[in-house]
C-alpha cells in the first residue's frame, strides 16, 4: 500500500479566482517515491496529475518543496501541512 509522506493544501483567491492545489509526496509499495498534485476550484471536483518519480526520498523531498514554493510565489496561500 502506498503511503502518503508529505501533504500541503495550498489555497489561491482573488477577484473571482477561488482555486485549491494539494501536494503529496507518496512512498509507494516498491520503496520509490512520486508527487501527485490535485487541484480545482474550491468545492468542485479536483483534477490530478503525478508530477514525478524518484528513486531517493531526498530528491523527492526537493521537487516537493519546489513545487510548493513555486505555488506561493504565485501567490497561493499554505492552509494545511501534514507530516508523517
Amino acid at each position: 500500500m502506498n503511503t502518503i509522506i508529505l501533504k500541503t493544501r495550498l489555497w489561491f483567491y482573488s477577484g473571482t479566482s477561488d482555486k485549491v492545489y494539494v501536494v503529496q509526496l507518496i512512498k509507494t509499495v516498491g520503496g520509490n517515491f512520486m508527487l501527485r498534485a490535485e487541484w480545482g476550484r474550491r468545492g468542485k471536483s479536483m483534477q490530478s496529475q503525478v508530477k514525478g518519480a524518484f528513486e531517493g526520498e531526498w530528491e523527492a523531498k526537493r521537487a516537493f518543496h519546489g513545487l510548493v514554493g513555486e505555488k506561493t510565489q504565485k501567490g497561493y496561500q499554505i492552509v494545511e501541512e501534514v507530516r508523517v
